[in-house]
């Protein structure tokens, strides 16, 4: 008898156990998410299935621009860009360039394919400001990066922080997919004359993401 009794105890447990289980599962409501699904790694460590969980992920934060010289001009050059709080860093480097102050300037379209011709457009003004040099803040193209320096061995380098520019794409102030290009004189901020006075564009290069 007392075999008996056990048996029946252990079963009405076991089935007590699965009727609050099922209980608990249903209890949650018709809208809630569940869990996603997990799957553990080699190392043992437990991942989630449903992707990155990076609030970043897919964020832009450093671009280049390999320069290419217009027909006829002899100048190398290479520009980086990176994703500040506040804007975006721009260093520019030449070898081999003409000595002298040159005009540098972001372009509105990633087309550097006639670059006397300027196909890649006028410069990036997203709020249709007037052309000035950086020292002008606001007032200018948001392109508008002043001059780069060349010293009389042909290297130059510019660093300039450009507020309120972007790297995020299909953003209306971003300079990713657009052009940077380097002109044969220098930018006097003048609004009347075309690029400044700087003349004709020396070198273009398409500002691309490089994976950060």
């Amino acid at each position: 008898m007392m075999r008996r009794y056990r048996a029946i105890s252990i079963t009405s447990t076991l089935l007590l156990s699965t009727w609050l289980a099922g209980c608990s599962k249903d209890s949650r409501g018709p809208n809630e998410p569940t869990a996603p699904a997990t799957e553990t790694s080699g190392s043992g460590e437990v991942t989630s299935s449903s992707g990155s969980s990076d609030p970043a992920q897919g964020q832009v934060t450093r671009a280049e621009a390999e320069l290419t010289a217009a027909e006829g001009a002899e100048v190398e050059g290479k520009a980086t860009f990176t994703q500040e709080p506040d804007g975006v860093r721009v260093v520019l480097e030449l070898d081999d360039a003409p000595p002298g102050p040159k005009g540098v300037h972001v372009h509105t379209r990633g087309d550097c394919s006639d670059i006397k011709g300027e196909s890649m457009g006028p410069h990036f003004a997203p709020k249709l400001e007037q052309h000035a040099l950086p020292s002008e803040g606001d007032a200018r193209h948001l392109g508008d990066l002043g001059n780069i320096v060349v010293e009389d061995d042909g290297d130059g380098r510019l660093e300039i922080k450009v507020p309120d520019a972007t790297l995020k794409p299909d953003d209306t102030a971003s300079f990713l997919g657009r052009a940077l290009v380097v002109h044969t004189g220098e930018d006097t901020g003048s609004a009347v004359q075309p690029s400044g006075g700087s003349g004709t564009p020396m070198a273009c290069g398409v500002i691309k993401n490089t994976g950060g």
